[in-house]
């Protein structure tokens, strides 16, 4: 690449982030342009996945932080740094449509959104188009009693005998879009001429097995485990004691700990502290108190697994996503400034320092809103003048509408 068209992907790139940034939707690109404020905390992640790359499945993390304070921003870097060290990764924030209290729902929005390191498209269907069925009897998807249901690896083992629409189906209901059982078992039959195997699939027992028979297909297409992230895990908070429960319960199945995933998942979740203001702690009912007590209808280990769940949740294997310090935030304006003067074609300027101190304590993307404005109005004006804050207000999480399971 010759010096000219250097410069001109130099200033594509300052756009695609400067952009990117007024978006306020965190990039690949950004995320490694810019300065990480969260190494502190991305170095305990790389150690987690360095272990993992070696078959070790560490027991996951969350992430605790002020709301808007970066902990989607650490994501976006963690996602960054586990394709760049050969896994697969999900991520994905829960909502009104998406909890941990149904499983085989999570994980339908989970499996179709999977990335890779090598390839822009999501998802691992291009992937299992170059395989053969052959591959399957020297991987784990093959072991017996590996999975507590055989329906995901028989629907797996026919995908790659089935052609057209029948093939799609099965890609649909390997990645969580449930195809009824009589027609799995049409399609079994014309690759096999056999009737499929007798077997009683329970969303409530067996969801599992879906998300074993994913791991270890990502393993054997070549990745090294499975990355899941989960963002806005406070919004379990919205959900009625029962789903609570059943939230936490999966949650800790999946971050695993109690030391019983025999997958190679590996999860991050990035939470709110006001879950724990709200809920866990400062009442007399609160969900440290109350869901043990609904776990003993499920026997004593239930009420063992809960509790450690609330032990984990803040241990020292919990991660606090704290205030940024005013010197790497302002080097962080810094390099938006340069940016925005690559993008533009100008010499841009901002005291960052200044502009930091005049804002006061906010959140990150508060400064990063204000910068950009600043600099706007400097580009296209020549004024130089800190926004007031009302015009870079956050929506918040209190004046969300409150939901039950539906």
């Amino acid at each position: 690449m010759n010096q000219r068209e250097s410069m001109k992907e130099s200033v594509k790139e300052s756009i695609f982030v400067i952009e990117s940034l007024r978006a306020g939707v965190p990039t690949r690109l950004s995320t490694r342009i810019l300065p990480d404020l969260r190494q502190n905390i991305t170095e305990k992640i790389t150690e987690d996945l360095a272990s993992f790359a070696h078959d070790v499945i560490p027991q996951g993390r969350i992430l605790w932080g002020q709301y808007g304070q970066g902990k989607t921003h650490a994501l976006t870097a963690i996602e960054h740094k586990a394709l760049d060290m050969n896994f697969a990764v999900s991520r994905i924030s829960l909502s009104r449509e998406v909890s941990c209290h149904q499983l085989f729902k999570f994980y339908a929005n989970v499996a179709p959104r999977i990335k890779t390191p090598t390839s822009t498209l999501e998802g691992i269907q291009h992937y299992l188009d170059k395989m053969n069925p052959g591959q399957l009897s020297n991987s784990r998807i093959k072991e017996e009693n590996r999975y507590s249901n055989l329906l995901p690896t028989l629907v797996l083992e026919d995908y790659f005998l089935a052609e057209g629409e029948e093939r799609e189906k099965l890609y649909a209901d390997l990645v969580g879009q449930r195809v009824p059982i009589s027609e799995l078992g049409k399609i079994h039959r014309l690759c096999h001429k056999t009737a499929l195997p007798k077997t009683k699939f329970k969303v409530a027992n067996d969801t599992q097995a879906y998300f074993g028979m994913m791991a270890d297909t990502l393993k054997l297409c070549g990745f090294n485990g499975w990355v899941i992230l989960i963002d806005e895990v406070e919004l379990l908070g919205r959900l009625g004691k029962a789903s609570r429960y059943k939230a936490y319960q999966n949650l800790s199945w999946l971050l695993n700990w109690d030391n019983s995933q025999s997958y190679h998942i590996y999860v991050i979740a990035a939470a709110a502290t006001r879950l724990q203001d709200d809920l866990w702690y400062g009442k007399t009912d609160d969900d440290r108190t109350v869901m043990p007590e609904l776990a003993a209808k499920d026997g004593d280990t239930a009420v063992v697994k809960m509790n450690t769940f609330f032990t984990k949740a803040i241990d020292s294997r919990s991660l606090r996503v704290l205030p940024a310090e005013e010197a790497d935030l302002a080097q962080l304006l810094d390099g938006i400034a340069n940016l925005h003067g690559i993008a533009n074609g100008w010499d841009a300027g901002m005291d960052s320092a200044s502009l930091i101190r005049q804002l006061g304590y906010q959140p990150v993307r508060t400064y990063i809103r204000a910068a950009l404005e600043y600099l706007d109005l400097q580009y296209l004006h020549q004024q130089a003048a800190i926004p007031a804050l009302s015009t870079l207000g956050e929506v918040s999480l209190e004046h969300e509408e409150e939901y039950e399971e539906v």
